[in-house]
């Protein structure tokens, strides 16, 4: 039954907003992770619907026809995020200079675009080698498209948030991105069972295109521009948020490359910048390899569709967990019973320790007998890396309220290097996908980067605004910045 108080909730603006953005991430992850369960399908030559991706000669033909499909699958995996990591800086400052509703919209309506696009490439006829290169760059393409997406919502959460909701605001908006493989895989699994993996493509796109319809008459970048919000919701939010939009003018004349060099050179966001590393690291060999980990190892995934069920059970949990903690981590704040900075400690090492000690325990209950137990492990410990949004990822934010689009794009960008690692990676390491030793090796890897993250932020994270955040760039051009500072660290502020 929905009491007095939760129906007041769900008037407020700035609800509606997280809701938008909540699922503006979920059909961000459906078009970047849909390849990664229809790639199943794809080049399964007993499938029983749509074409068969025939890739056994990729390379010439000269090696072991399984482990040219294998490389193919890898480099296509990977294709995404080489372009990924390009426009995360770009994304972050064009959300600060022109806006989120513009820069995240658009750029998901066109990957929309391409993803619909992706099956006609199985029916035109042409060599092994050309269509692997050909959906190398359409992938490549929608990673560029997607680099902008995160960066481009800090600047969001300053606009739209007061302080002290970040916390259940950012645990609520961004899991949407994490919903969007709950609800992606299982999806995906059930379509591929009756129809064509085609359809994995067109149905993640259309639902795209709906939301971004919804965004485009919904959405407005200031609580000041919105003509549905609450004269007394719109007072509050100007009073209580960090953004100061008389830095906003100024802000258009920013140059890029100074801003971010001063950013880069701030030891604070390298501890960002390590744990959006290790973090993407750990999240991306679930993303990209779970499916085929649970598919090759646990007998109870030979199903597709079981397999698409099983791969979203850790992200339904990381997501209901989530908001959990973010509520929690709010809570004992505004109690005064935990200071803000040892609360983001307190979550970023629960987001990872937890998750690593569970990658390493799930290695060894792969068997007819323990495979249910190993998926509860996995799921209920990765539920926990729920805590990055109110740790790791809310210090980020508080680091750079007016510039935190520009800084989360230098953290994120570099974080995602792990995203087209993971499949090279993963092809060094599990030289056999049936074996659960090399397996076990990826998952140790994973392991270790989780705890060095941990260990990393609990030292060295910093609570305070950095100078970058309000330093004026009007007396200085580009070019007289890398000529004169570029190499000078003068300016670093622990």
């Amino acid at each position: 039954m929905l009491t007095p108080g939760f129906i007041k909730v769900l008037t407020y603006k700035r609800f509606q907003v997280a809701c938008l953005t909540f699922l503006g991430l979920m059909t961000n992850y459906m078009l970047r992770t849909n390849i990664n369960i229809a790639l199943v399908e794809m080049t399964n030559v007993n499938n029983t619907f749509g074409p068969y991706v025939n890739w056994t000669d990729y390379g010439g033909g000269g090696g072991d026809p399984v482990n040219n499909v294998k490389d193919a699958e890898g480099f296509i995996k990977s294709a995404f995020y080489f372009g990924y990591i390009l426009t995360q800086v770009l994304g972050g400052r064009l959300a600060e200079m022109f806006g989120t509703k513009r820069v995240f919209g658009i750029c998901m309506f066109v990957c929309a675009v391409l993803g619909g696009a992706t099956p006609a490439l199985a029916y035109i006829n042409m060599t092994t080698d050309a269509m692997v290169w050909s959906l190398f760059a359409l992938r490549f393409i929608q990673g560029l498209l997607q680099g902008v997406c995160f960066p481009a919502l800090n600047p969001l959460t300053t606009k739209w948030c007061p302080e002290s909701e970040k916390g259940k605001f950012i645990s609520f908006a961004y899991m949407g991105g994490t919903f969007g493989t709950v609800v992606t895989y299982p999806m995906c699994g059930l379509i591929m069972e009756y129809t064509s993996w085609t359809w994995v493509f067109y149905s993640t796109s259309a639902i795209t295109v709906l939301w971004f319809v919804a965004w485009t008459f919904f959405y407005f970048d200031l609580p000041e521009d919105d003509p549905y919000i609450s004269e007394e919701e719109k007072k509050y939010i100007i009073s209580t948020r960090s953004f100061n939009p008389a830095q906003q003018e100024e802000d258009l004349k920013t140059p890029i490359i100074p801003l971010t060099w001063d950013i880069i050179k701030t030891p604070a966001v390298w501890v960002c910048m390590c744990c959006d590393f290790c973090n993407g690291f750990g999240l991306y060999v679930l993303i990209t390899e779970g499916p085929d980990f649970i598919a090759n190892i646990l007998p109870i995934g030979k199903n597709i569709s079981n397999n698409g069920w099983l791969s979203a059970a850790p992200y339904l949990a990381r997501t209901i967990f989530a908001q959990i903690i973010g509520a929690i981590a709010d809570f004992l704040i505004a109690k005064n019973y935990v200071p803000r900075m040892r609360m983001q400690k307190i979550n970023t090492a629960l987001a990872f320790i937890i998750p690593a000690a569970g990658m390493i325990c799930m290695s060894y209950l792969t068997s007819e007998n323990t495979q249910y137990l190993c998926i509860a492990v996995l799921t209920i410990s990765f539920g926990f890396n729920g805590g990055t949004m109110s740790g790791y990822i809310l210090n980020m934010v508080g680091l750079a309220p007016n510039r935190s689009g520009t800084a989360y794009g230098v953290s994120n960008g570099f974080g995602n290097i792990s995203g087209f690692l993971v499949p090279l990676v993963k092809t060094w390491i599990v030289a056999d996908v049936k074996r659960i030793e090399d397996w076990r090796n990826l998952f140790f890897v994973a392991a270790a980067c989780y705890t060095f993250a941990a260990l990393i932020f609990s030292l060295f994270a910093s609570r305070n605004v950095q100078n970058f955040n309000s330093k004026n760039y009007q007396d200085s051009s580009t070019l007289e910045y890398v000529k004169t500072s570029c190499f000078s660290f003068k300016h670093l502020r622990k």
